[in-house]
């Protein structure tokens, strides 16, 4: 069994990021909105708070009315002294949440979930601004998190232009933030993705969608990689005689989408991605100064 602790791979590029914010001249500044009165979605937002801040970052993290976060919104898009911004969803719990989350100037966009982000991901278009090779493009925070992650468990090849080319992944989240940017990301790098939500399965190749009738069993059986973010309790849990031996398990819900006995048939489990979520979200920002607000990138 490979042992390996998200939180200490998180580290190398946390501390990455506080070595390159100590160098800096001038402060980043990050808005922080949360419009819930949940207790673990504001004792999650805290914790955020405080590993930006360990890190030099300035975060300023404002409990709102989530009939005023519109206005919030508009008013950092405006702040020239504001570098990036994180909204807490869900807020509504439908159709609003996307517009909010369009309505966050794609320049401060942390959490690259605007559709500036969203066409150049589904595009494979790798860079800010085109033309300009030097301004790197965003990419989902969570996502992110996942295949820098299997990165480190060397699962993805590096310096490879498709590092999973020949890999059969399923997911079992389809959200427009996690699942569907993550099956995107991984079928531009190679992989034949199948993805199921509540509306059955498609398959991605090439960053695009296409009808299959594959079933839950067919794709788990022929998978080289099951990755699964299903946030119910009532979700059916993957047992270990739907997997290959070896199959590399990654469970980014906060419930546990995999039976407890799934170590027993694997050697790569990763059970949570939250701390590489935390730290792809300081990367992120970090990016988003360097292309858009510092000195050189006004040049």
């Amino acid at each position: 069994m490979i042992d390996i602790d998200p939180a200490s791979v998180a580290h190398d590029y946390i501390e990455a990021v506080r070595q390159e914010v100590a160098a800096m001249s001038d402060p980043i500044r990050v808005v922080g909105m949360i419009a819930s009165d949940d207790a673990p979605s504001l004792a999650y937002a805290r914790a955020t708070r405080q590993r930006f801040a360990d890190v030099g970052i300035e975060y300023d993290l404002q409990e709102v009315e989530r009939l005023t976060l519109e206005e919030s919104i508009m008013a950092a898009n405006a702040d020239p002294d504001i570098h990036g911004i994180f909204i807490y969803f869900p807020v509504f719990n439908n159709q609003q949440d996307s517009y909010l989350r369009n309505l966050v100037d794609y320049r401060k966009d942390i959490e690259a979930g605007s559709m500036y982000w969203v066409q150049k991901l589904y595009a494979n278009d790798r860079f800010a601004i085109a033309g300009d090779s030097s301004r790197k493009a965003l990419l989902p925070c969570t996502p992110l998190a996942i295949i820098k992650m299997l990165t480190a468990l060397g699962v993805y090849a590096e310096d490879v232009e498709r590092p999973v080319a020949g890999k059969t992944v399923t997911i079992f989240n389809r959200s427009e933030v996690n699942g569907r940017p993550l099956a995107v990301m991984m079928s531009n790098d190679g992989a034949n993705v199948y993805s199921f939500d509540i509306n059955g399965p498609l398959r991605f190749e090439n960053a695009k969608p296409f009808e299959t009738r594959i079933t839950r069993q067919e794709a788990l059986a022929e998978s080289d990689i099951v990755i699964t973010g299903v946030p119910s309790k009532s979700f059916e849990r993957i047992r270990c005689d739907e997997i290959k031996p070896n199959t590399v398990c990654v469970n980014f819900s906060s419930h546990p989408n995999f039976e407890d006995d799934i170590t027993a048939h694997t050697d790569i489990y990763v059970p949570k991605v939250g701390p590489m979520t935390v730290a792809m979200c300081m990367r992120n920002t970090l990016r988003l100064y360097r292309n858009f607000h510092s000195h050189h990138a006004s040049q």
